[in-house]
């Protein structure tokens, strides 16, 4: 049998970290929430936010004619 040592301090950090994420994903299923701000919660990039709530079923919550509105707004940038 292989036994390993895992440090208490480190354990909780991660088991604090794991319940942050969880909590993040919850707030923002629940709209309490922005993108930005759950993954500022759980420490993560917003990709890596997006990534994760598609773990958990859940899709974003922006809508297509506010993506329009985001594209139209970089093109008008670009020019």
């Amino acid at each position: 049998m292989i036994s390993k040592t895992i440090r208490l301090p480190d354990a909780i950090r991660q088991l604090i970290k794991l319940g942050l994420k969880e909590y993040a994903v919850n707030l923002y299923r629940d709209k309490k929430v922005t993108l930005r701000e759950a993954s500022e919660l759980a420490d993560l990039s917003p990709r890596e936010m997006l990534d994760l709530l598609m773990e958990h079923g859940i899709k974003g919550n922006v809508t297509l004619k506010q993506q329009q509105r985001s594209l139209e707004y970089v093109e008008e940038l670009l020019k």
